[in-house]
């Protein structure tokens, strides 16, 4: 082995790695996520506190001057001494680090810093290397293998005896190894599938798999081609027959859930303008109504361990839109409030009882900004256990109780993921085109639904519904459609190539180019300018969200905000050199910023709205129009003056990207069913609204575009339909 290798350079190296996560004294931080992981109520670090602490831990022990980390932090901008601090003041928040003396970051007085708490790399297989101080000696700072990965005592640096040459060169080859076990090709896996299969085949769509408690029998929903409705069915999870459960047929059922002693089956029948819950034996029989669900779109539920109720979300407050966990007693048929830790206006949903009943893991806020939450049982110490800011479609504690498989859209399309509960370390399981898994309570089978549709651009002319064409065939998935303002070009995003990206179609010529190529990084979520030469766009990498500028012509792209955003979306301002990011956080801590002059020195930024979830805006009457948690409905800000009014309290939220403006009107969808839709012209100066169509159609994106006069719409229904249920085992794996 070669020993003629810098210490520092191989911490270098292991700090630079991605997705690093450090035991720092008593504490655990999520690099890549900017978390501190063991304090899942503080706010998401900003990049340059994480970028200090990295400068720091580089030279652990050892004084780094105000100087160094300015010049290292900020290298090329105008700072102040007051940047530093404030990143300091954060890091020791953080840490609660408010003794004296401190135990994890000392002060210098007219020097510098100087990290005291110990260090320790947790992930990968460089797990278990402590990053120490320099001896007395002098030296580079080193990294040793560590004997266990126990939580350190946290206490000041004593001062070490210079260590032998023996021990020196030991040091040196742990750290050598580890680097090499941490750089090799083939990671190191906590859990491996096995026997990845189709369970259904048949033509025709399968949709919600749940399995028995036992893991032999599987519950899920087929459709009917000929009543249009899913009707519940349960089988083996071996080659069996399929065995109807219900024999209703003039309604969609759906969302079976197996009680724990696998005897009864909870499941939602929808209807025109109805939605209930049921009950029926696991092997057919008569069913018994539990009553009337609050809102279908949202109306995901478990069973509780007893079986006596389930566990489900609903908005507890008519005037108040934010959905929390509440409990329906079977008995009874009384609904009352789960108490548990939650802010006003945090969006909680999908919530599952641990096999072991001693944990619940729910959904805390809405697509496409989730992350899934651990508690009690009783409702103590949530705290968040992954940190995607993406849609989840869905996640089942495994039969460990340590566990948790869920479906995300974070890396592009949705694929299956596991998170370890306690340390948060999420494994990609290489099953894409995935969603809704479940795993049994018992055993390592896990069902999910293998999804085998396509959302295709579409024009439809109003009114006429047989003129219904394809834009752009392709053999992949489209979305979120923006016509430019000469109505000439559509940008849109699609996975046509193998990852969402922008495509741009010319209307006349018929013609569709690639605008944007990054296989590893989905770009959506396009808004024009008003000179139709630019659009906006969110960038996705891992956890991070970033807001990019392309240029038409050239196809060049440059970044507008910055590495600590975590951005929703972003629109045009109606001053020139001007944009309006909304940035995403729990519950009302998402703002719509206004950033004036991005990049340079002279950026400005201004909170315009707190809690947003949607915006655009109306450059010709100098308008924001918008909808923000805790508002009534879609709100009207004036740019001049500030004034602001409730426009119409139909549009919320919940609609998501369902709305745009035309010509100074808004049109929106409503009574989005199933397989329907109504879309609506509304007058904000008069509040006249009118129904344009009706629309019979599976929509899954609820993102449109309206082509000049309103003669016709730009959107990507759900066009192939063929979803099957996938099955899998998933085992838990050697170390690498």
């Amino acid at each position: 082995m070669n020993l003629h290798v810098s210490p520092q350079r191989a911490t270098d190296q292991l700090l630079g790695q991605p997705n690093l996560r450090l035991r720092v004294g008593d504490h655990v931080v999520d690099v890549g996520a900017l978390r501190v992981v063991t304090r899942p109520e503080l706010p998401r670090l900003t990049g340059k506190a994480v970028a200090v602490l990295i400068e720091l831990v580089r030279h652990a022990g050892s004084t780094v001057t105000r100087d160094e980390l300015l010049d290292r932090v900020w290298t090329g901008r105008l700072t102040t001494p007051d940047v530093l601090n404030q990143a300091i003041k954060e890091l020791r928040r953080a840490f609660a680090d408010d003794r004296k003396p401190p135990h994890y970051i000392e002060t210098i007085p007219k020097v510098g810093y100087r990290l005291v708490a110990t260090v320790l790399v947790l992930d990968g297989p460089a797990g278990g290397v402590f990053i120490e101080a320099p001896d007395e000696a002098g030296g580079d700072v080193t990294a040793t293998d560590a004997p266990s990965v126990s939580m350190p005592r946290v206490q000041p640096r004593a001062p070490r005896r210079a260590l032998m040459p023996v021990a020196a060169v030991a040091a040196l080859v742990a750290l050598v190894g580890a680097l090499a076990w941490w750089l090799a090709p083939s990671p190191r896996s906590t859990w491996r599938v096995e026997d990845v299969h189709a369970l259904t085949s048949d033509p025709g769509s399968e949709y919600r798999p749940h399995l028995s408690p036992d893991g032999t029998r599987v519950a899920f929903s087929v459709y009917d081609p000929e009543s249009r409705f899913e009707r519940l069915v349960v089988r083996s999870v071996g080659p069996s027959r399929t065995i109807r459960l219900t024999n209703a047929g003039t309604a969609i059922e759906g969302l079976p859930m197996w009680s724990p002693d696998g005897t009864r089956i909870a499941f939602e029948r929808l209807g025109v303008g109805y939605c209930e819950m049921f009950l029926v034996p696991s092997l057919g029989g008569n069913e018994r109504r539990i009553g009337p669900c609050q809102d279908y779109n949202f109306n995901v539920f478990d069973w509780t361990p007893d079986g006596r109720s389930l566990i489900f979300a609903e908005r507890p407050d008519p005037t108040r839109r934010a959905l929390a966990l509440a409990l329906w007693n079977l008995d009874s048929g009384e609904k009352h409030r789960f108490d548990y830790a939650r802010g006003a206006d945090d969006e909680d949903i999908d919530a599952h009882y641990s096999p072991d009943g001693r944990f619940i893991a729910f959904r805390r806020g809405l697509s496409p900004y989730s992350d899934i939450w651990v508690m009690r049982a009783d409702g103590s110490d949530a705290r968040r256990v992954t940190h995607v800011s993406a849609t989840i479609r869905g996640h089942a504690w495994m039969a460990d109780n340590r566990s948790i498989v869920f479906s995300s859209t974070w890396s592009g399309s949705p694929a299956l993921y596991v998170v370890d509960v306690d340390s948060g370390e999420m494994q990609p399981l290489g099953v894409g085109k995935a969603q809704f898994p479940h795993a049994a309570r018992t055993g390592d089978t896990v069902v999910y639904e293998l999804t085998r549709t396509q959302d295709r651009l579409k024009l439809l002319p109003i009114g006429d519904a047989t003129r219904l064409r394809v834009l752009s065939p392709s053999t992949g998935s489209d979305y979120a459609p923006a016509l430019s303002p000469d109505a000439r070009r559509v940008v849109f995003s699609s996975d046509r190539s193998g990852q969402l990206q922008l495509w741009l179609h010319d209307l006349a010529a018929n013609t569709t180019v690639q605008l944007t190529d990054d296989t590893a990084r989905p770009v959506l979520f396009a808004r024009w300018n008003r000179d139709g030469d630019h659009v906006l766009a969110v960038q996705r990498e891992g956890a991070q969200r970033r807001l990019v500028e392309i240029d038409i012509d050239s196809h060049r792209q440059r970044v507008l905000s910055r590495p600590d955003d975590v951005v929703m979306f972003g629109d045009y301002d109606v001053e020139p050199d001007s944009y309006l990011v909304a940035v995403h956080g729990a519950g009302r801590s998402s703002k719509l910023l206004r950033i004036e002059h991005a990049g340079t020195p002279q950026e400005a930024r201004s909170v315009l709205v707190e809690g947003i979830a949607q915006a655009q805006v109306d450059g010709k009457a100098r308008a924001l129009y918008y909808t923000a948690e805790g508002m009534p409905g879609l709100m009207r800000r004036e740019f001049d003056g500030g004034t602001e009014r409730l426009v119409t309290p139909a549009i919320g939220p919940d609609l998501g990207g369902g709305w745009r403006i035309v010509d100074g009107r808004i049109w929106y969808f409503s009574d989005l069913g199933i397989r329907s839709a109504a879309l609506h012209e509304l007058d904000p100066a008069t509040g006249a609204d009118r129904l344009v169509t009706r629309l019979d159609l599976l929509i899954g994106d609820v993102s449109f575009s309206v082509m000049p006069g309103g003669q016709a719409i730009l959107f990507a229904p759900v066009d192939i339909e063929d979803t099957d249920i996938g099955a899998l085992r998933l085992v838990r794996a050697g170390a690498h």
